[in-house]
C-alpha cells in the first residue's frame, strides 16, 4: 500500500487509503500514560475516508480504519462563516449510544455553539455502543485511542485547526464523560480541556457492580480486568497526574446531574484534595440526555479563559 498525500478542505469529496502517523504522545493500551506523555504507537493508523456529504452545516464522512470493526460515521459541524484562512479550535463531542450517534453534534448545531464560540464541533461514531478502552487482545477494539490516533490527525489534515492542546477540547456525558476525562489523562499533551456531565466518575473496582451487570461484555472493551484497573480508573489517573494538573490552569470540568450526583460530588472532593483546579457545578439537574439543557453551560466553561471563574448557568 503506497502512502498518499492528500490536501483537503471542507466540501471536497475524498475516498482514499491514508496512512496517518500516530501522535507523538500516544498512550499504549497496556499501561497508563503520565503527564509527560508516552511512547508513540509502532505503526501508523490505516484509514479509508469517504465523503463528505453535507446537510444542515454538518459534514458527514465514513471512516474505515484498523481501529474499528466496521466503517463508522464522523460528523463535523462548521461555523456558518467558516473561513479556510483561519485556524479554529475543535470541540470533540464523544457519543454515548450506538451508531448513528450524531445527537451531540446536532444539539450543538441547535444551540448555535459553533457560531457562538467560532469553533469546529466533531463527533465520531463507533462500531458499537462505546466504552472508552482499548482491548490489547483485539486491535479492532481500540475505542479510546481511536480519537487521538485516527480522528484528530484526520481533522487536522482536513480542516484549518489550532493543532495543539490548547486548540482541542473534549466533551461527553455518562460513559462518554468517562471517555473524555480518560483521554485528557492519557493524552495530556494532545488535549487541553475535558468536560463531563452526569458521569459515573468514581467507577472503579471497589464498586459491587463496576462492570454494569455483564462483566464479560464490559471486558470486551478492555480485554482483562487487570488492564481496566491499571489504565482506566479515573480516580487513579487523577492521582497519577496530580503533580502536573495542579500546577496548570484548570483543564477538567465536572458538572451534574441526572443519575450521578453523588459521583460528581465525590470527584469534586477528590480533585480538591489533590489540589487539581477544576470547574464544578453539581446543581444542573436534567434528564440524562444531550438535549436536556446542560450543554451550553459546559461549553461556556470549556471556552472560558479561566474555567475556575466561569459563571454557572441559571438554574
Amino acid at each position: 500500500m503506497r502512502r498518499i498525500v492528500v490536501a483537503t478542505c471542507a466540501g471536497l469529496a475524498l475516498s482514499a487509503w491514508l496512512l496517518i502517523a500516530p501522535p507523538t504522545h500516544a498512550a499504549p493500551a497496556t499501561h497508563s500514560a503520565t503527564a509527560s506523555g508516552s511512547a508513540p504507537a509502532s505503526q501508523p493508523a490505516k484509514i479509508q475516508v469517504e465523503g463528505p456529504s453535507t446537510a444542515n452545516h454538518i459534514d458527514t464522512y465514513t471512516i474505515t480504519s484498523d481501529y474499528q470493526e466496521k466503517p463508522c460515521k464522523l460528523y463535523v459541524l462548521l461555523p456558518d462563516n467558516f473561513d479556510k484562512a483561519k485556524k479554529y479550535k475543535v470541540l470533540y463531542i464523544l457519543p454515548v449510544n450506538k451508531a448513528p450517534s450524531a445527537s451531540g453534534v446536532i444539539e450543538a448545531r441547535k444551540l448555535g455553539l459553533a457560531n457562538k464560540y467560532d469553533i469546529i464541533c466533531v463527533g465520531p461514531d463507533y462500531s458499537t455502543v462505546p466504552w472508552y478502552g482499548d482491548n490489547p487482545g483485539n486491535p479492532k477494539v481500540r475505542y479510546l485511542s481511536y480519537v487521538p490516533e485516527v480522528i484528530v490527525p484526520f481533522i487536522d489534515k482536513t480542516y484549518p485547526t489550532v493543532a495543539k492542546a490548547e486548540g482541542r477540547m473534549l466533551m461527553g456525558f455518562s460513559k462518554s464523560g468517562i471517555g473524555v476525562l480518560t483521554l485528557l489523562a492519557r493524552y495530556p499533551e494532545m488535549f487541553g480541556r475535558a468536560g463531563a456531565w452526569d458521569t459515573p466518575l468514581m467507577l472503579d473496582e471497589t464498586k459491587e457492580d463496576w462492570f454494569y451487570g455483564s462483566k464479560e461484555k464490559f471486558l470486551g472493551y478492555y480485554g482483562t480486568e487487570e488492564n481496566f484497573k491499571a489504565n482506566y480508573i479515573l480516580p487513579s489517573l487523577w492521582k497519577e497526574n496530580a503533580a502536573t494538573l495542579k500546577s496548570q490552569p484548570a483543564r477538567v470540568a465536572i458538572v451534574g446531574y441526572g443519575d450521578f450526583k453523588e459521583d460528581t460530588a465525590a470527584a469534586h472532593k477528590l480533585l480538591d484534595e489533590l489540589g487539581i483546579p477544576h470547574y464544578y457545578d453539581n446543581a444542573i439537574g436534567r434528564e440524562h440526555d444531550w438535549s436536556s439543557g446542560w450543554m451550553e453551560t459546559m461549553v461556556t466553561a470549556l471556552m472560558s479563559p479561566d474555567m475556575t471563574k466561569a459563571k454557572p448557568a441559571e438554574k
